[in-house]
């Protein structure tokens, strides 16, 4: 049983906040973090990605993968099996030697605390021509597919949920200020960021968190960017839809102004 639910942005493979987590908890496996994608565990499919796996999973604490885009899509590893998760009541992939990392199916709704919980990963890497020219890796199922997303906008339209989880963010979000300087903009495919924006404008939410920028910041009331932050999902949520009490950090990064519910940053 999960009684505290956390929230992270990308990690790439560096797992110290998390060990950090990890160390200040008397009982982790009652206790889950959510990374907001690329964590950084199956990008090289061979030991590396062995190696970073068993250094998460032995941290105890229950972990949930949002799809990124520099990593394999769960279903395409062949030690993954569907698993259904009692914690979110809904499907998973897992792979049975490392039962604490579980990874969230795009387009489902999990119960998260007993919110209804939409995830929605996967974006378009804007160095993949720097990645296929230096042999990186890059991977073509990065993107969730076309078909799927006419699906999923169409199950989901004029409905609501509780809270969307996604790697990417809508087009009207995009923090264009940290956009990469050396690429050129016209050749980056942002139809899932369009796609996104559908999403916005028809799922009625009440808090949103996306990662994939690499930075930490406010984009609105009930939306969040995340990156190397690690924040107490319930908090978050009650700040946005209970009244919560606003920490210090969103008054000092956000200059947040708790009292009249407006921060100094454009909506």
């Amino acid at each position: 049983m999960i009684n505290k639910w956390y929230v992270t942005g990308d990690l790439h493979g560096r797992f110290n906040r998390i060990e950090r987590l990890a160390q200040t908890l008397d009982f982790p496996f009652e206790n889950a973090v959510i990374i907001l994608g690329d964590a950084g565990i199956n990008y090289y499919n061979n030991n590396i990605d062995i190696k970073n796996k068993k250094l998460l999973n032995n941290l105890g604490l229950c972990i949930y993968c949002v799809h990124g885009n520099h990593e394999m899509r769960p279903e395409t590893i062949s030690t993954m099996k569907k698993c259904w998760d009692i914690n979110v009541h809904n499907w998973v992939y897992r792979e049975l030697e490392y039962p604490n990392i579980n990874y969230f199916i795009d387009g489902n709704v999990y119960s998260i605390n007993g919110r209804k919980t939409l995830v929605l990963g996967g974006a378009y890497s804007v160095d993949k021509h720097y990645r296929l020219s230096m042999g990186y890796n890059w991977f073509a199922d990065e993107q969730i597919p076309e078909d799927k997303r006419i699906e999923i906008l169409k199950e989901f339209k004029d409905k609501e949920v509780d809270i969307i989880l996604s790697h990417t963010c809508p087009l009207d979000w995009q923090p264009t200020d940290l956009f990469l300087k050396d690429v050129d903009q016209s050749m980056v495919d942002n139809s899932m960021e369009k796609w996104l924006n559908e999403i916005k404008n028809n799922v009625k939410y009440k808090l949103w968190l996306f990662g994939h920028y690499h930075a930490n910041r406010l984009v609105r009331p009930h939306v969040e960017m995340m990156c190397t932050d690690i924040v107490d999902l319930d908090i978050t949520w009650n700040i946005w839809n209970e009244d919560g009490e606003v920490p210090p950090y969103y008054e000092t990064q956000f200059n947040y102004n708790a009292k009249d519910n407006i921060y100094s940053m454009e909506a």
